[in-house]
């Protein structure tokens, strides 16, 4: 058996290989780029070949037509940068390039899993899946609602084949360190009390939902080889949403219990800053991953205690 996954040196991605790997498959095809810093997380990682996506969509698609056997694709590649302001630069990855995948799937008849993102929904209040109550508010979520549309556009192409579409919410976990101003808040807070001794929050409220990378790839998994998610786009997210306050604190208490922070009131580690306007525009106040499945939620849920493990995990490989 052997797999594509897109973006498979960045930070979900490497995690999605990882997950092959332990389940038993090494013949996986990674997609991405020759960033040094994502390569590192291929580290002890098995698979047998790789495609560098900055060749152009062309090169590529030559690339993916030469390949045999190939059992399905997971597409989880993509430009995140929700302050990219180049329409062309952020559509063509996350548009143009999807498509491609899409129709190399429909075309070998192989079953498609792909990442989408709760940033389509914006700062909508209903977030439960679908194509109804979307409100993107940046280009990153445009282009994520423009492939959402196109699959569903589609769908009459389908000859059989298997294609579902996951809206990551809040991702954080392992692998995610050459994400920089990307990366999720647990990291980010993290680096700022090593580096600064001291977190800056927003003095807005910001809940979000978050989930742990490897069950997010457990979820994109079950869904590549079981028959528990019929077509269509779903949420996979924690449900359980938590502040962005709560999640300061989870970090501070968890370096103090460490030992490497001083014992002290959580708030002594805290400044409250002001949000900067142009950012105001495009930022999410409040994501939660409503009606998804049971069987996501079944594996998302525990998060408060999968952050005070990554942080421990930080500490000790001295991030």
């Amino acid at each position: 058996m052997s797999y594509i996954v897109t973006g498979g040196a960045g930070f979900i991605g490497s995690n999605m290989v990882r997950k092959l790997n332990e389940k038993g498959i090494e013949d996986v095809i990674v997609i991405d780029n020759y960033e040094e810093s994502k390569m590192q997380n291929l580290m002890g990682l098995k698979f047998t070949d790789y495609i560098d996506y900055s060749d152009g969509l062309a090169q590529v698609r030559a690339s993916l037509e030469g390949l045999d056997g190939i059992e399905g694709v997971f597409h989880i590649g993509a430009n995140a940068d929700v302050l990219e302001q180049n329409p062309k630069v952020m559509m063509v990855m996350n548009y143009e390039f999807s498509k491609l995948y899409y129709n190399y799937a429909l075309k070998h008849r192989v079953p498609f899993i792909y990442a989408s993102s709760s940033a389509v929904y914006g700062n909508e209040t209903h977030q439960t899946g679908g194509l109804d109550h979307l409100m993107p508010h940046n280009i990153y979520a445009w282009s994520k609602w423009l492939f959402d549309k196109y699959t569903e556009a589609n769908k009459n192409k389908l000859q059989g084949q298997k294609v579902v579409g996951f809206r990551f919410f809040n991702v954080f976990g392992w692998g995610e360190f050459h994400k920089g101003k990307n990366a999720n808040i647990v990291y980010r807070f993290y680096r700022m009390m090593k580096e600064q001794g001291q977190i800056d929050l927003f003095k807005d409220e910001i809940v979000r939902d978050h989930v742990y990378a490897g069950d997010v790839a457990e979820v994109l998994y079950n869904a590549m080889m079981y028959d528990n998610f019929s077509n269509g786009i779903y949420n996979l997210g924690g449900n359980h949403p938590i502040s962005h306050r709560q999640v300061a604190e989870i970090v501070v208490e968890t370096m103090m219990e460490a030992g490497v922070l001083e014992k002290n009131d959580t708030s002594h580690y805290i400044r409250l800053i002001d949000m900067p306007e142009d950012l105001r525009q495009k930022f999410q106040f409040h994501t939660f991953a409503e009606g998804q499945p049971k069987l996501i939620s079944e594996l998302t849920e525990g998060n408060a205690e999968k952050m005070k493990r990554y942080v421990n995990l930080l500490i000790q490989n001295g991030k």
